[in-house]
């Protein structure tokens, strides 16, 4: 839910300075006006997007830079999808107007929206796994907190229900 919040936040940032550079660099025929305005939408949001999902989204402590850096590559290659696909928008779909790259780019947000979530969750911001205890083969008492004390105070002739008859020949 606050993936769904703070992501939505920045994306509906990010769309909308998208859809200024585009419609500035588009005014003035400024050749591949989709890929500047991806670009420079992209440098601004990657930050505000790692603020938010660092701080708000997945709660994170761990060291800044690490996981900017984590973050980025999976964000950055958001961004290269995003050209991509705005590239075959405008080149093989022949989305040529402004009104059609914000369209398509709106469905291109929608679809990167998702894949990014997924890679942030197991990737830039995951938890370090808890180190797993390996134990051998004799058997391990289970009980609760209160039972671990008692157990190491009890002989093990009681833990066990054996004997402590030691018989001849033994």
């Amino acid at each position: 839910m606050r993936y769904l919040f703070f992501g939505g936040l920045n994306t509906a940032f990010s769309y909308g300075l998208y859809t200024v550079f585009l419609l500035l660099l588009h005014a003035f025929a400024v050749p591949g006006d989709f890929v500047w305005a991806t670009a420079l939408s992209w440098i601004i949001s990657n930050a505000t997007s790692f603020v938010l999902q660092r701080r708000f989204v997945f709660r994170s402590t761990r060291g800044v830079a690490r996981e900017f850096v984590k973050f980025s590559s999976v964000t950055f290659g958001s961004f290269l999808a995003n050209i991509a696909l705005g590239a075959f928008a405008v080149g093989v779909l022949g989305l040529s107007s402004a009104p059609e790259k914000l369209v398509s780019q709106l469905v291109i947000t929608i679809v990167l929206v998702v894949a990014t979530y997924v890679l942030h969750k197991i990737f830039s911001f995951r938890a370090p796994e808890a180190p797993v205890e390996v134990f051998g083969t004799s058997a391990v008492e289970t009980g609760t907190s209160d039972d671990i004390g008692s157990a190491a105070e009890t002989a093990p002739s009681e833990r066990t229900g054996e004997s402590d008859v030691v018989k001849e020949g033994e």
